[in-house]
């Protein structure tokens, strides 16, 4: 965008051969110190803000020899302001006398060079912060492909700029998400705007992968209004990434056996009720453990726990692909599946209980133990998970009752001894 700055004042001025002013023409008049009857290095001495020699040299010599000159200058106006004015002058002719005339004008500029130093400064700044930000940030065009990047770019991923400028920005990202950000890229240079932060993984020069969340934002022609690229500015989330999944692990994960929890099993049955077109019947097996009660109080809570830790292998041996086993609490395990009839569901249970009865090693000590399973199925639209779940809980102690290590199925009239 081109910006017009008008000058506060200027002047036009003439010298005789002696170099004094004969005439000055000023707008406004009465601005700037006055110029007309004394020479051009006089007036230059008292407008000054303070004395330079170097200009003084500069404005002498370019009269001694009768030489074109443009000077930017300090001026103390007389309205008590600095300004920064541009004296030029031009030599009348180039005669062998001593002296020639000259004239020229006085031009403010004061806005010009402001506003110059502001750009300047505005780059240097950025510059600085470019050069020192930890995110990683980068400019494309509107074809995609890198024009510059930060040096923390190559610090974080090893290319260097020669290696990436030029290149396309999907080249360096995991195959799985190139696609989606050409989408973003491609809607960015349509004039979209991208609220969002858009998680990506980048190629480190090494090979493996940083996970990166990235803010981008287009780039126009100020003149046209074209889109001319994209900025993009990158921040490193891998650790946050995995601080995420751990707390994620942390609250579904039961940190004993590494199983699923109670809050997942049950997200998780809610899930499988509301599939419309499956007809087969979501199934909630209930597993208790039989004799467990006994280890843990002869053998201490610590070897407890490495018997939990290996059932839990156990029971995972016998899931089918698709079947979810997670740990209710205590010695209560549970088991999701899918089945097409209670056949189905009475084979899983056996398969869980056959399992289970080969002993168990804990600290060189065998140690035997069975379950008792109860069983609950629903269709979609019939029961909750929260149903579900109480109805498995009942046929269990059914099946408990019966202290015979097998399985039961819900059986609504049917009341636990």
């Amino acid at each position: 965008m081109h910006i017009a700055f008008k000058p506060t004042f200027s002047a036009v001025w003439s010298t005789d051969a002696q170099g004094i002013c004969i005439a000055s023409q000023e707008s406004p008049e009465g601005l700037m110190p006055l110029l007309k009857g004394i020479t051009l290095c006089e007036w230059l001495s008292l407008a000054l803000v303070e004395e330079d020699a170097k200009i003084a040299l500069q404005l002498t010599a370019a009269l001694e020899f009768r030489t074109p000159f443009n000077i930017e200058v300090p001026i103390k106006c007389l309205d008590g302001k600095l300004r920064h004015v541009i004296v030029s002058g031009l030599p009348a002719c180039q005669s062998n006398d001593s002296h020639a005339q000259f004239s020229g004008f006085v031009l403010d500029v004061t806005g010009q060079r402001k506003a110059l130093q502001d750009a300047l400064r505005t780059a240097t700044e950025y510059r600085l912060l470019i050069e020192n930000s930890t995110d990683l940030i980068a400019h494309c065009d509107a074809e995609g492909r890198y024009v510059s990047i930060s040096p923390s770019y190559s610090e974080m991923i090893g290319w260097s700029s020669d290696e990436i400028v030029g290149q396309l920005v999907v080249d360096f990202l995991h195959p799985e998400d190139r696609t989606p950000a050409e989408v973003v890229l491609a809607n960015i240079f349509n004039g979209a705007e991208l609220p969002d932060v858009v998680e990506v993984r980048k190629r480190h020069r090494n090979g493996h992968y940083i996970t990166l969340g990235t803010k981008a934002c287009g780039v126009s022609d100020p003149s046209s209004g074209k889109n001319i690229g994209a900025v993009l500015v990158s921040r490193d989330i891998t650790r946050d990434k995995e601080k995420m999944m751990m707390l994620e692990r942390l609250a579904t994960r039961d940190t004993l056996t590494g199983l699923p929890n109670r809050a997942w099993i049950n997200d998780k049955v809610q899930s499988m009720l509301t599939h419309v077109e499956d007809p087969s019947y979501t199934t909630v097996l209930f597993i208790d453990l039989n004799g467990f009660k006994a280890v843990n109080d002869s053998m201490g809570h610590a070897m407890g726990d490495m018997l939990l830790q290996q059932v839990s292998e156990r029971l995972q041996s016998c899931m089918r692909q698709g079947d979810s086993l997670a740990r209710q609490g205590g010695d209560e395990f549970v088991v999701a599946a899918k089945c097409s009839s209670h056949d189905a569901a009475a084979g899983i249970a056996l398969r869980l209980i056959d399992g289970l009865k080969a002993p168990f090693s804990i600290s060189g000590v065998e140690v035997k133990i069975g379950a008792s399973i109860g069983i609950s199925l629903a269709r979609f639209g019939t029961k909750t998970a929260k149903t579900l779940f109480d109805n498995a809980d009942k046929a269990m102690y059914q099946a408990k009752a019966r202290r015979d290590g097998s399985y039961q199925f819900f059986q609504p009239d049917t009341l636990p001894l």
